[in-house]
């Protein structure tokens, strides 16, 4: 019966060491686990990091070389308001039109875009001021003149308006009410 006792405590130790060694290669298991969830995840988000860099590498690409336009394209812009002004119609105005439309599409096909001004709150983030005017036009902090326009490229600001900022109604129509 001893030897039946001894026998039983025997394996009993056998099998607390079994259980313990177990419950040591079950805890090495889930710390590979998570240090596997980990990385995988690590790589997950640096694949997303890659990607939106990426796309905001090729959003932004031709950023410098559009920007390097826009004194030709304030300077055509110009002169085609100066020649509507003075000429009506003509095929050499129509072919310019087309031009300059073109021109605008290439660009906005690229992303780029017009910044609102004429009537718009102004944004110090959109809008550069130059200088405050009376207007019965435009309520106080709107814009009332844009001077040059703003461009912004997929969201971002390239250039900023010039404009003048409403300081609301004449002295003259404040005098009336």
């Amino acid at each position: 019966m001893k030897d039946k006792i001894d026998e039983l405590n025997n394996k009993i130790q056998e099998l607390e060491k079994q259980v313990e060694e177990l419950s040591k290669k079950a805890s090495e298991r889930d710390e590979y686990h998570d240090k596997y969830l980990r990385t995988e995840a690590e790589f997950v988000n640096a694949r997303k990091r890659m990607e939106r860099d990426s796309r905001d590498f090729v959003k932004f690409a031709n950023e410098n070389i559009i920007s390097e336009l826009f004194p030709i394209l304030d300077s055509f812009d110009s002169a085609m308001q100066q020649m509507e002004n003075k000429q009506k119609e003509s095929p050499f105005l129509d072919g310019l039109k087309m031009l300059q439309k073109k021109f605008h599409k290439v660009l906005e096909d690229n992303g780029l875009l017009v910044v609102d001004s004429l009537g718009e709150k102004f944004d110090p983030i959109k809008h550069e001021a130059v200088m405050k005017i009376e207007s019965d036009k435009y309520k106080e902090g709107c814009v009332a003149e844009e001077l040059r326009k703003g461009y912004m490229l997929n969201g971002k600001v390239l250039r900023p308006a010039m404009v003048k900022v409403s300081s609301g109604e004449t002295k003259e129509n404040e005098d009336k009410d």
